[in-house]
């Protein structure tokens, strides 16, 4: 079994489209899971439908973002990775890592599992060995359980998310715990600059997201998303 000869191409896109989640500034939801979970219908649910869905191996090739507003009002990156496959063969195992990279970016990784999938548990350990070899390990994680419509379902902890792409269940709490989990690494402001302190504008422009941009007569007027580490750039200038 080889690699398909598409592979650079794919790669080439990977690159493209995470430049272009770069200049939104949005934060970035990945998820992540094995195929045949549900990760393309859970965006379609969550965000209308446009992913292609499709049983078979390798049905999301090239990851595909998607904008999603949380119930706050904030807009994030909602990312369908490549789907994991059970028992791939070694020499396609390197290139189909490298696939996941997209998730290293993130700010939140949603971990995808059938519910109704005996093997779900080791499925969700073999994601998070290869997610830690990716260097995600400083990135918060949530667990999902699909598929909850499918009869013979267990029992979880209420804790647990639980959702069904197919019918909608749970989606509204599964929104409000991304909403929970980002206020902890992103805050909306507002701030005033003085006009010789235009430069102090960098870590919005560049690391969050400008929603709002008024020249004022006293100074520039902000209002935008900033990561948790440049909130300190805009003390003494909130509003």
């Amino acid at each position: 079994m080889r690699w398909p000869r598409s592979w650079p191409r794919w790669k080439k896109r990977r690159g493209e489209s995470r430049k272009a989640r770069a200049k939104t500034g949005m934060p970035v939801v990945s998820l992540v899971g094995y195929t045949n979970v549900g990760k393309s219908s859970l965006m379609n649910a969550l965000c209308g439908p446009s992913v292609a869905e499709a049983d078979m191996l390798f049905a999301t090739l090239d990851p595909t973002s998607r904008k999603l507003v949380l119930p706050s009002g904030m807009a994030v990156l909602l990312v369908d990775t490549v789907g994991f496959v059970s028992r791939l063969p070694h020499n396609l195992v390197e290139a189909f890592k490298s696939t996941l990279e997209e998730a290293a970016w993130s700010d939140v990784i949603v971990r995808v599992a059938d519910a109704g999938d005996e093997q779900r548990e080791e499925q969700l350990a073999v994601t998070d060995e290869v997610l830690d070899g990716l260097d995600c390990t400083d990135i918060p994680r949530l667990t999902v359980y699909n598929k909850c419509d499918k009869p013979n379902t267990l029992s979880f902890d209420p804790d647990i998310l639980l959702t069904s792409a197919k019918t909608g269940y749970g989606l509204d709490k599964l929104l409000q715990k991304l909403d929970e989990v980002l206020s902890d690494r992103v805050h909306t402001i507002r701030v005033l600059l003085p006009y010789d302190k235009l430069g102090l504008a960098a870590p919005m422009r560049e690391r969050g997201s400008v929603q709002v941009e008024e020249y004022r007569e006293d100074g520039l007027y902000l209002e935008g998303i900033v990561k948790t580490e440049d909130l300190h750039c805009f003390e003494g200038y909130l509003v």
